[in-house]
């Protein structure tokens, strides 16, 4: 099909758009948009919230990174393949497919009724036993975490301590963590326990009463092999964690806080952890989830039209798992 066809009723798109720095998101009717001879059109189904998502909409990277306005929010998409262009061979109209934009500018974005992507680029074939809601929920924050675990490479028995643990990278990375045979130590708030030890931790450690590392350190005073820190976004914050490990043990960061010359002095090897939308990884993403080993927990929905509330519920509340976004119209 090809991507000049459209029907009248794809003319115009619903999506929540960033107008400024001084503005909040707004669902908007907007064009729908165009492909390219290497394209897909894809109808979103579902997405999710991450903390980039908050990031973007309260301008905190202003600076960082180009915004080119007017900025449609979202990152992770779950929906089914709806125009293909000449070129595109890998997708037909039909196919489900699963990924994340991940762009070096910040103006197109995944809450919207249609995405355009490249067919080799941010998606891959969604997991088969996975609804939208779940498939939408998993490739942001399921590539960190994968991406962490395989940077940590846990042996059978090895001690790997998971910070920021329920969280939706962090729900992920204990369930990948121990599959791998390591004995994972989540940090956690005490009615997070049972939902974390049927992900698949062996311990927590309670960060509102006790001090992480003095825990550690008492329990396992030789170290621990590996740790994977998904809520510290400085050197000060990571380092203290960082030191827990013994020689030639693992360290790696979601937030860019890992000092990786400095912790070679000591034989750790650290590794900030950038994800990315390699349709490889979503596949061996979808794959875990095909086979049991990786489980999606979406803790709320939230529509499209409610999605700034979504925005503003990741920010207030106690988030266990994740926050899915719904496209179907109210």
């Amino acid at each position: 099909m090809n991507g000049k066809e459209t029907n009248k009723e794809k003319d115009t798109m619903r999506a929540i758009r960033l107008g400024s720095f001084d503005r909040s998101p707004q669902l908007q009717e907007v064009p729908s948009q165009q492909i390219a001879s290497n394209e897909i059109l894809v109808r979103v189904h579902a997405s999710s919230i991450n903390a980039f998502d908050v990031a973007i909409a309260t301008g905190r990277l202003q600076g960082m990174m180009e915004y080119q306005f007017p900025v449609t929010i979202g990152l992770d998409l779950a929906g089914v393949v709806e125009e293909v262009e000449s070129k595109v061979s890998r997708y037909q109209v039909g196919d489900e497919v699963f990924g994340f934009l991940g762009k070096a500018v910040l103006h197109e974005g995944t809450w919207a009724d249609y995405v355009a992507s490249p067919e080799d680029m941010f998606v891959a074939p969604k997991p088969t036993s996975l609804d939208f809601l779940e498939a939408a929920a998993l490739p942001v924050a399921g590539v960190a975490a994968l991406m962490s675990v395989d940077a940590l490479d846990p042996s059978e028995g090895d001690r790997v301590l998971v910070v920021g643990a329920t969280g939706g990278v962090g729900s992920y990375a204990v369930q990948l963590a121990a599959k791998r045979g390591a004995k994972v130590i989540a940090t956690a708030r005490q009615e997070d326990e049972d939902y974390l030890g049927d992900l698949g931790a062996a311990e927590t450690i309670d960060y509102t009463r006790e001090d992480i590392v003095s825990a550690i350190r008492e329990r396992y005073p030789e170290g621990i092999e590996g740790l994977a820190d998904f809520a510290n976004n400085s050197p000060e914050g990571f380092a203290p964690l960082a030191e827990l490990c013994a020689p030639g043990g693992r360290a790696a960061s979601t937030l860019g806080a890992a000092d990786a010359e400095q912790l070679a002095t000591r034989d750790v090897r650290a590794t900030n952890i950038m994800g990315t939308p390699d349709p490889a990884l979503l596949s061996r993403l979808a794959e875990l989830a095909d086979s049991g080993e990786l489980r999606v927990p979406v803790q709320r929905v939230f529509s499209l039209e409610e999605a700034t509330d979504g925005l503003d519920a990741f920010q207030r509340e106690h988030v266990r798992g994740k926050f899915a976004i719904s496209m179907a119209a109210a």
